[in-house]
């Protein structure tokens, strides 16, 4: 039987990045691929002087968590639930599975935005 995530995935291809990612990430432990795979993908290298928002050096944008956890759970060119699918303790059940990653990306986002060095420039509008 095909789980709800295989079905979806049917619809388009993984990139080669998204297959890479999956391919390292294969048998670490479901935090550590996922944070493997937002580092990845996002490349956070410095959170903003005012608000809260993080640079993401690979997409070039201030961002706000919404747009974070957004992309990262329903971009189809992210999908770091499909990525980390064959991670250590990665939930077989996708809803499960997009629920386990949605608390490590919210793990991830507070460390990052607490621990992260202060950067002003450039000063864009952060995505929500």
């Amino acid at each position: 039987m095909r789980t709800a995530q295989a079905a979806a995935r049917s619809a388009y291809a993984p990139s080669d990045r998204q297959q890479s990612v999956r391919c390292h990430s294969s048998g670490l432990p479901l935090k550590r691929a996922v944070r493997f795979a937002v580092d990845v993908f996002f490349h956070f290298d410095s959170r903003a002087t005012r608000g809260i928002a993080l640079w993401s050096e690979t997409e070039h944008v201030w961002m706000g968590s919404e747009t974070y956890l957004h992309w990262a759970i329903w971009d189809a060119d992210i999908d770091i639930p499909w990525v980390v699918a064959t991670a250590t303790g990665a939930p077989e059940d996708a809803q499960k599975l997009r629920d386990a990653v949605r608390t490590e990306l919210i793990s991830y986002w507070r460390h990052r935005t607490a621990s992260s060095p202060r950067r002003g420039f450039p000063q864009w509008l952060p995505l929500p």
